[in-house]
């Protein structure tokens, strides 16, 4: 299956009947119908939508803001496309003998790996984290088996010791603009050559000298820079040796369904190493961290590392910080930066990844936030809102702590039970409508949004005073413990109170 002639995108039609169908890349970037993803998992659909991005990036890049915002509304010509994908020849085709894609042929292995293993998080070996039954998906449609490979290798964990990660990182979280149908949102993030010119100031794009890894192959042991590696090599980049098994017989596919097709059954994968030296290469989807340590600046893409939410980052995902004077801080994915600057719209922020420890993936991780218009123009704003919440989480963090260990010296009994990580939870959990409301529903440099700070403060205390309550009632029947939680609680009170003036004094 050829990914830039054939048939293997699922999609339905946002209008009309919605029976699934496959869709060839020609007829999305070509056509004129409203199109939305459709995959059984929404990490897929992300993917999905990042390899398409991917292709139309690397073929179609336009030359400034003015060319992609007419590229959005209208759609390429069969010239264009034509023109596109003559430059990529055969190197995306699933099943090529000599370069498939993101393959290797010749592979040495003592024994095949299910193709569910291709699909993260299902459990072949110690991995359970979506489905109960191993062996659930035993073949996979060419449409799925593309999907699965590119995200395994630009978005998941390494197959384990021994193997590489991908570029940004073993669970870097992916952050892309959403819009009104299919073909808008792939626009939507695509860079523009002004935007990759202050990414990569080298880059020609000259696609004969930006080969993929797979076809320009890396050699084992070998140590390069990542400033050499092209915008097309980096956007596909395959840190594994893989090669799919493909059934003797069609089979429908266990992901997808319909009807009989060439499928997969597994996969031959082999350990190999390889140096790539310098900072991290640039990607456009992700947002990089920057910090010193030790005397050494140290980039990192983000990635999820606890169980808090995904909003308790969103200020690292949308707001640019730092400077030459001052160097720490982040820098969002370029096409959220491009967005802000060329459309100036409320944003539709799509954020996946995944919580992992080594290979294993503990927690999945994909939603979509709205952020009111201003968002790119009044960042510190933006900020503000999710450290109030972070601040008042932590507030009821310590108190909780406080009431459970007792004070010693003024003679207070504690309850002898940590609440704080309990408490942690439930704030996030209540807390998650509040937050999306409050980024969503009144613009960040409109004149009433210290008035919209202050009842989002407010409504922060009040979730914050009814947890406590409540993990601390079922205590209180103790004349022993009154006293501890009767101070914890006037402690919580007046750190609450603190962050009230601490509006009052930033809206000022």
């Amino acid at each position: 299956m050829n990914l830039l002639k054939q048939a293997w995108i699922p999609v339905r039609s946002q209008v009309g009947a919605a029976e699934g169908r496959l869709l060839a890349l020609e007829e999305l970037l070509c056509g004129e119908e409203k199109w939305e993803i459709a995959l059984p998992r929404d990490d897929l659909e992300m993917a999905c939508l990042q390899l398409l991005v991917s292709f139309a990036q690397a073929m179609f890049p336009p030359e400034d803001g003015p060319a992609l915002r007419k590229r959005v509304k209208s759609s390429l010509s069969p010239r264009e496309f034509a023109d596109g994908v003559a430059k990529l020849g055969d190197w995306f085709d699933l099943d090529h003998p000599e370069w498939p894609f993101m393959q290797s042929r010749g592979i040495k292995a003592d024994e095949a790996t299910p193709i569910q293993k291709l699909l993260i998080g299902l459990p072949e070996g110690n991995n359970h984290a979506f489905f109960n039954e191993p062996g659930e998906i035993r073949f996979l449609g060419a449409p799925a088996t593309a999907i699965a490979l590119f995200h395994q290798a630009v978005n998941c964990p390494s197959f384990g010791g021994g193997f590489k990660g991908g570029l940004r990182g073993g669970a870097p979280i992916t952050t892309l603009v959403s819009g009104g149908h299919l073909r808008e949102m792939i626009w939507r993030n695509v860079l523009t050559r002004e935007s990759i010119a202050d990414l990569l100031p080298i880059y020609d794009f000259d696609l004969s000298q930006d080969q993929p890894t797979w076809v320009q192959t890396i050699k084992s042991g070998e140590t390069f820079p990542t400033s050499r590696i092209g915008l097309l090599r980096g956007l596909f980049w395959q840190p594994a040796h893989v090669n799919l098994i493909r059934a003797e017989d069609v089979h429908p596919c266990h992901l997808l369904g319909g009807s009989a097709g060439p499928a997969y059954t597994g996969f031959l994968k082999e350990k190999f190493t390889y140096t790539a030296e310098g900072a991290p290469w640039p990607h456009p989807h992700g947002a990089l961290q920057i910090a010193t340590k030790k005397g050494k600046r140290e980039e990192k893409f983000l990635s999820f590392t606890t169980t808090a939410p995904a909003w308790t980052l969103l200020s690292e995902f949308v707001v640019p910080r730092g400077s030459k004077q001052d160097p720490e801080g982040s820098r969002p994915a370029p096409a959220i930066t491009q967005f802000g600057r060329i459309w100036r719209k409320p944003l539709a922020l799509l954020v996946g990844g995944y919580r992992s420890n080594q290979a294993s993936v503990i927690e999945r991780r994909h939603e979509l936030f709205s952020l009111a218009s201003g968002w790119d123009q009044a960042g510190d704003n933006l900020k503000h809102l999710v450290d109030l919440a972070l601040k008042s989480r932590d507030a009821l963090r310590k108190k909780l702590f406080y009431v459970g260990k007792g004070n010693k010296d003024k003679g207070f009994k504690g309850l002898g039970v940590g609440l704080q990580q309990t408490g942690e939870a439930l704030f996030f959990r209540r807390t998650e409508r509040l937050v999306q409301s409050a980024l969503a529903d009144v613009a960040f440099d409109d004149a009433g949004f210290n008035t919209h700070r202050e009842n989002f403060v407010s409504a922060l205390a009040e979730i914050c005073q009814s947890i406590f309550n409540e993990l601390t009632a079922p205590y209180a029947a103790k004349p022993e413990l009154v006293p501890i939680i009767a101070v914890a609680r006037a402690g919580l009170g007046t750190e609450l109170a603190k962050l009230q003036q601490e509006v009052q004094t930033h809206g000022g």
